[in-house]
């Protein structure tokens, strides 16, 4: 026996066991069998305790805390099945049997419970799976593992929906293709030829859709960081579907053919506005039509640079008049390009490989 053994309790255990015995017809010297911590969580499986951290401190599966006295030699134990237990202001272990995690007796895995809880990390995007076993209040086990894919797909289909502009990445193209389809949808007269049914390309009604158009592209996905390497502009011209997208290509498309080169639209501005270098204009003498002319369109002439030196919704009265001085500044600045007095009738010439 140990030495700080409460010896009136042994006499008392004693005692029970003799009457035992007598009941199941035993002889009092057979041995006894089996281990006491097992026998104990199969009849008091509320009373499992699992240690809080501190020595002597412990948390029941029923939601209870309970102390053991620090100097306990069961004190620094991990898991207890406590058969004595006094209660006061504060729940006291007076009597209890350590318990093997890695080893947990049949009776008491009857009544553990698995759960798997995915989530998401804040701070590196990926997918954690945690494996958790738990009994009434107390989680046993608790270690990260692989995650499903199934598992994965759904968190981040939510994360996408909850935080839709950083969850995701928003190309230019993707960002034009917004605008484009909003100015479809609010085009007087409709759009000839196609569907007058356009959806709502809107960031906020995007997210709501996510299930029918996102959903698909994210099965197998494990991370924040795969879900930003989706082309959203490809994904977001699939939803729209082929005669919706042609329409828009055809009527507004992302850049126009010039004599001269080719000019990016944005279609983000108030108003389309048509950017280039100005000899990309060079030989056109009215501003270019979008939507046969329904959306209005601004022209942006670029310096050689690339910086803006003048905005024009009318090329051709720009070439009669506001062009002289943007000419004149431009002659004495790049005098290796060419700046013709009159450039609707000047042929396109390519631009010089030396820079300036």
């Amino acid at each position: 026996n140990h030495p700080d053994a409460d010896r009136g309790a042994l006499a008392r255990i004693r005692q029970a066991a003799s009457r035992f015995r007598n009941r199941l017809g035993l002889k009092s010297r057979h041995p006894a069998a089996g281990d006491p911590a097992a026998l104990l969580a199969a009849g008091f499986p509320d009373r499992i305790a699992l240690s809080r951290g501190e020595a002597g401190s412990f948390r029941l599966a029923s939601g209870t805390n309970a102390k053991l006295r620090r100097d306990d030699r069961l004190a620094e134990q991990k898991l207890l099945a406590v058969a004595g237990l006094h209660l006061r202001t504060s729940a006291e272990i007076r009597l209890a049997a350590p318990l093997d995690l890695s080893n947990l007796p049949p009776a008491l895995l009857a009544r553990t419970k698995e759960q798997v809880e995915t989530t998401l990390d804040p701070t590196t995007g990926n997918i954690l799976a945690r494996r958790r076993t738990r009994i009434g209040c107390l989680i046993l086990r608790d270690r990260t593992e692989k995650v499903e894919t199934g598992n994965a797909a759904a968190l981040l289909l939510m994360q996408a929906k909850t935080a839709p502009d950083s969850a995701l990445n928003w190309s230019d193209a993707a960002r034009q293709l917004q605008a484009r389809v909003e100015l479809a949808r609010t085009l007087p007269g409709g759009t000839h030829g196609v569907t007058e049914d356009w959806p709502d390309f809107s960031t906020t009604a995007l997210s709501t859709s996510m299930d029918d158009w996102l959903a698909p592209w994210v099965e197998g996905l494990t991370s924040v960081a795969h879900l930003k390497e989706l082309d959203l502009n490809t994904l977001l011209r699939t939803h729209l579907g082929y005669a919706r997208t042609q329409w828009l290509d055809t009527h507004l498309p992302t850049t126009l053919s010039l004599p001269g080169g080719s000019a990016a639209v944005d279609y983000t501005q108030s108003v389309p506005v048509a950017a280039a270098r100005a000899q990309v204009f060079y030989g056109t003498n009215q501003t270019p039509q979008l939507a046969g002319g329904r959306v209005p369109l601004r022209l942006a002439l670029l310096s050689p640079a690339g910086r803006p030196q003048a905005i024009t919704a009318d090329l051709a009265n720009f070439w009669q008049g506001g062009w002289a001085d943007m000419r004149r500044d431009m002659r004495g600045r790049y005098p290796k390009h060419e700046w013709p007095e009159n450039p609707s009738l000047a042929p396109a010439k390519p631009r010089p490989a030396r820079k300036d």
